[in-house]
């Protein structure tokens, strides 16, 4: 049986768009006795709360009818949304078996997930049984994404069911499983070593669909799989793009071996995507950023470079008294190595009246962070204005550290539509700056050499407040995805009064976080809708 597995990119509640892309593929799917498409490919995933809205149901219900009765010559199996006509939840999430003009099978997705980034439980309602398809002399067996979770172990992925609704299938001769999983960097090995044991466990070929493409912070890797029931690797998806496999269950093939990628080559490629397609879907055609001759601004500039092309990224200078020469200088290089258009808008004067203006209320007063924060706000002034002008979306450039301790500015760094590197920590960032510069030589050397700084105030630097980032990102990562407490950090070594401090400065922090723009998740514990605090809370 010859199978095509479409890795395909939905974007949600596109029915239409999606509709016409799932018929081109079939279109063009040649003599593949079956087309398998991903997780919710018809409605696009996750939905949230648009499932508030019962037409989203009713739309996805009439594009699947439709879908079904316009390929009346094709057998495909596709994912989508559809209403419950039983007791419980309002909604499924369902997987739609269509052969030749009819449906012969509907699989209703049974482990729903409801932690970090997910809320499936909130609208869905859990299936109950098993669904195996007769099919051109096979047995075919059909599970949704979280449902083969349940074979997860091992100290990054977790098992949280009781069930496995993989042992209700055993009679079955094929096993197909459509996902729509977010890609996490440390999940992408762990992920297939789960898969791997799946196919050893049950000894008969599985196919696993996953979409690529990114909707808000999530993004989707692709990386469809396709296994004999020897456990042989028959086919890789592409990561980060659409692809089409084409797979022979009957014919003898080779063994392949796995496409191997280090996490920051996966990361980057992965901002890609999601600058891309946060900014296609979203029809922003350009961006605009500040450019300091940091390194958080050279990568994100480089990342945006890579995404949408160099003239369509619009870098701009925004000097102050207490910038350095040489941070002029190198994001000058930066811009004239990556050949996007630059400005460059001195903001001394701007600073100087709002001074003015203030004078006599901050009379008597004492200058503090206060003038610091000033200069930046002053900054999101001139971006989100240029912004407005030309219809650019504004990246920010603020990292997963600085966002973590606060070492921000609400209303002036934090400006911005879309926070590219904000799930990656400072040491990360200059690793995507040395992988931006394997693709193409564009960061100066110096600004990987300097010691990094706001440059808010004179010869201020970092570590004059922060702990050194290389000790910092260590505590951070334990405290944010490994929920370390700081007891437990004081036993591998750590200094407890600096760790009691960095804990403090996360804890009252949170607030300006909430009102941080949208970022780009990578990491299993990101800020953003999958990390849910209490804003007033007496929990430390």
């Amino acid at each position: 049986m010859k199978i095509l597995l479409a890795q395909i990119n939905s974007t949600v509640g596109d029915f239409k768009g999606n509709f016409e892309k799932i018929r081109r593929v079939l279109a063009d799917s040649g003599d593949a006795d079956l087309v398998v498409f991903p997780e919710c490919s018809l409605s696009g995933y996750p939905p949230q709360d648009l499932l508030d809205y019962k037409r989203f149901a009713e739309t996805s219900e009439w594009y699947a009818n439709q879908l079904v009765e316009a390929e009346p010559k094709k057998s495909f199996i596709f994912g989508s949304v559809e209403k419950n006509v039983e007791m419980g939840r309002p909604y499924r999430n369902v997987a739609i078996f269509s052969s030749h003009g009819k449906i012969i099978g509907k699989y209703f997705k049974r482990l729903l997930p409801s932690y970090d980034v997910f809320d499936e439980d909130r609208f869905f309602e859990a299936g109950r049984s098993a669904l195996i398809v007769p099919f051109q002399g096979e047995k075919i067996a059909i599970t949704i994404c979280e449902d083969i979770w349940s074979e997860a172990v091992g100290t990054f992925l977790h098992n949280r069911y009781q069930q496995n609704p993989l042992e209700d299938s055993k009679n079955a001769t094929l096993h197909i499983n459509l996902s729509a999983s977010p890609f996490e960097y440390a999940k992408v090995k762990a992920k297939r070593e789960m898969l791997e044991r799946i196919v050893s466990r049950y000894k008969i070929p599985f196919l696993y669909v996953n979409s690529v493409g990114a909707n808000d912070s999530l993004i989707f890797d692709g990386r469809t799989y396709a296994w004999d029931a020897e456990g042989k690797l028959l086919a890789e998806g592409k990561a980060f793009q659409e692809d089409l496999i084409k797979i022979d269950l009957k014919s003898e093939s080779k063994s392949l071996s796995y496409s191997e990628n280090s996490d920051i080559k996966n990361i980057y490629d992965a901002l890609i995507l999601g600058i891309q397609d946060y900014c296609r879907k979203q029809n922003f055609s350009s961006v605009v950023l500040g450019l300091s001759g940091g390194i958080d601004s050279s990568v994100v500039a480089c990342l945006a470079g890579d995404a949408l092309g160099a003239d369509n990224v619009f870098g701009v200078l925004l000097p102050s008294r207490f910038t350095s020469s040489h941070s002029n200088e190198d994001a000058i290089a930066l811009a004239k190595a990556t050949q996007s258009p630059v400005h460059i808008l001195a903001i001394e004067e701007v600073f100087q009246a709002c001074l003015r203006t203030l004078s006599k209320t901050f009379e008597g007063c004492e200058p503090n962070v206060t003038e610091e924060n000033l200069q930046s706000r002053t900054r999101g002034i001139l971006l989100m204005a240029i912004s407005n002008k030309f219809g650019n979306l504004l990246l920010t450039t603020g990292n997963k550290s600085e966002l973590a301790v606060g070492y921000c500015t609400l209303y002036g760094d934090m400006c911005g539509g879309l926070a590219p590197i904000s799930d990656l920590y400072k040491t990360q960032v200059y690793e995507l700056g040395r992988e931006a510069n394997r693709r193409a030589k564009r960061i100066p050397e110096r600004v990987f050499e300097k010691a990094p700084t706001a440059e808010l105030r004179e010869n201020q630097f970092d570590q004059d407040t922060l702990p050194p980032y290389e000790r910092l990102d260590k505590i951070l990562k334990a405290l944010l995805e490994d929920f370390s407490s700081p007891e437990d950090l004081a036993n591998q070594g750590f200094d407890l009064a600096e760790v009691q401090k960095i804990s403090q400065w996360l804890n009252q922090t949170e607030y300006k976080r909430f009102q941080m723009p949208l970022g780009l998740k990578v990491s299993s514990k990101a800020f953003g809708i999958g990390r849910r605090l209490p804003l007033v809370s007496r929990f430390s």
